[in-house]
């Protein structure tokens, strides 16, 4: 599986998930994006609140009720970021990595792109703080894709 690290870089180019995700070289890529808790809760548990445009890439969340899904939220805070990686954010996050796997095992990805902070090497994050160790955290889950 190709893993492609995707920066930010303003609307309307690579790095805008919007922009991308219509895109048709991206036609068979899967998008990470940063998620809230609640909403991440809720597409899983079947509400609609889970397929709610977002603020930065969690504007392509209603891509997660499309046939095949084109968007997977991984958890980054509640109403703020995350500032531990407890065993609640560590449960989240592995469930939001249980699920991009599952999703990976259909055969209708070849590419999963991710935002990317090339400054620290790690997970990009824009509207929430997230703490290092939970940025690091989901950065190598992610990172371990390439392996399926």
């Amino acid at each position: 599986m190709r893993v492609t690290k995707s920066q930010y870089t303003g609307s309307g180019c690579a790095g805008d998930f919007s922009w991308m995700i219509d895109r048709p070289e991206y036609a068979r890529s899967l998008f990470i994006f940063n998620d809230n808790e609640m909403q991440f809760i809720a597409f899983h548990t079947g509400h609609e609140a889970g397929f709610t445009a977002g603020g930065g890439n969690a504007a392509i969340r209603p891509y997660q009720g499309q046939s095949p899904i084109r968007a997977a939220g991984i958890p980054t805070g509640e109403k703020s970021g995350y500032q531990h990686l407890d065993l609640n954010v560590r449960a989240l996050v592995d469930d939001a990595m249980a699920h991009i796997q599952r999703l990976l095992a259909s055969g209708n990805y070849d590419e999963v792109i991710f935002s990317f902070d090339a400054a620290n090497d790690t997970l990009g994050t824009g509207i929430f703080q997230v703490a290092d160790e939970v940025k690091s955290y989901i950065f190598q889950g992610i990172m371990e894709l390439e392996q399926l």
